[in-house]
């Protein structure tokens, strides 16, 4: 019987071995090319072996990594009678990068980490934990990507997906004069909180972004039932050419 296949073309091969672990699945990922045929035997989500020709394990995954071609279709089911392997893809996948050229990183920010609990499964050494801890203090990876050492780990993880840029959530406010306060915005508690969330810190400072460009940045803090309103005192906004009613965007700086 002829096997429908897919082309790799329009598909990540990556992304689409991760998608058949996450949902637990047993069979064999066939990948069919002129030079030889690649396996990945997975049982409940594990790998339990690799082959690409007389290439096994480790091995023949960074090779199809390296030219990730062909043609692809998936056994669902069956098990390798003999296989050489049961580890995550997690395991093989950051053993088979370490083996590949470097790259630059896509972005230069801060990260955040896409799943601790696939972190917290992982074993790493003290100075891979240090860069884990640095990533969640928000320190820009092109500080940490000095280190040759930590850019091969960031470049890893951006990689498998277990880090991605870290963006802050902008919110469209209208501007309010109050009276309550002296020298500090006040913004709603939930979007404060939000931001609390985006940049793991109480935020000082939010940047106002006018309708013509212009950008202020202010002392703020929280306010109960605000919703959609930034409150800035007089002595605030005479620093500024805002006005009561002004449309801006704000993010925490």
């Amino acid at each position: 019987m002829t096997r429908s296949t897919s082309s790799l073309d329009t598909f990540d091969f990556l992304e689409l071995l991760y998608l058949l672990t996450e949902q637990g699945r047993t069979g064999v990922l066939y990948v069919f090319r002129p030079d030889g045929q690649f396996q990945a035997w997975l049982e409940a989500g594990r790998v339990r072996h690799l082959q690409f020709g007389q290439d096994d394990g480790v091995p023949a995954l960074v090779r199809l990594m390296n030219d990730p071609k062909g043609r692809f279709h998936f056994d669902e089911g069956v098990t390798h009678g003999n296989p050489r392997l049961d580890s995550t893809l997690d395991e093989v996948t950051l053993e088979a990068l370490e083996a590949m050229p470097f790259q630059d990183l896509p972005f230069d920010g801060p990260a955040r980490v896409t799943s601790p609990q696939r972190v917290n499964r992982m074993r790493w050494s003290l100075k891979e934990l240090d860069v884990l801890k640095q990533i969640d203090a928000q320190k820009p990876v092109s500080e940490l990507a000095q280190d040759p050492e930590a850019k091969r780990m960031l470049l890893k993880l951006f990689r498998i997906g277990l880090i991605v840029p870290r963006k802050t959530r902008v919110a469209r406010l209208t501007v309010t004069v109050t009276r309550q306060v002296q020298g500090v915005a006040l913004v709603d508690e939930l979007i404060f909180r939000r931001w609390k969330e985006d940049i793991v810190r109480h935020p000082q400072l939010v940047a106002l972004k006018a309708d013509d460009g212009q950008v202020y940045t202010l002392p703020v803090r929280m306010s109960a039932n605000l919703t959609n309103q930034i409150m800035i005192p007089a002595d605030l906004l005479v620093r500024t050419t805002l006005r009561a009613g002004d449309s801006v965007l704000a993010k925490p700086v």
